[in-house]
């Protein structure tokens, strides 16, 4: 009868082991689905970024070479600029 008192407390403490680990597992399964999501945010916000930085490349190159110098190079944005915020206007309008 001892044999056997002393069999279920080792698998009583046994379980109580694995119920305790089980629970750290919870515990680090969300941390890391945490982690994800502000991970997976920042990776959206780091994409967005680049795809500016790449739109603004762009129109730096396409500004460049409508222009030889500096000052051409700064009018011809501003006339860029004019004609963006023109065709956003036209846009709305035709959104109407």
């Amino acid at each position: 009868m001892a044999k056997l008192l002393d069999t279920l407390t080792e698998l009583n403490g046994k379980i109580d082991a694995l119920a305790q680990r089980q629970q750290e597992m919870l515990n680090e399964i969300a941390r890391l689905r945490s982690l994800n999501d502000d991970l997976s945010q920042e990776l959206d916000e780091t994409r967005a970024r680049l795809h500016k930085a790449e739109l603004d490349v762009e129109f730096l190159t396409m500004s460049h070479r409508l222009a030889d110098t500096p000052d051409a190079v700064i009018e011809t944005r501003r006339h860029i600029a004019r004609l963006i915020r023109s065709l956003d206007l036209c846009i709305g309008m035709l959104k109407e």
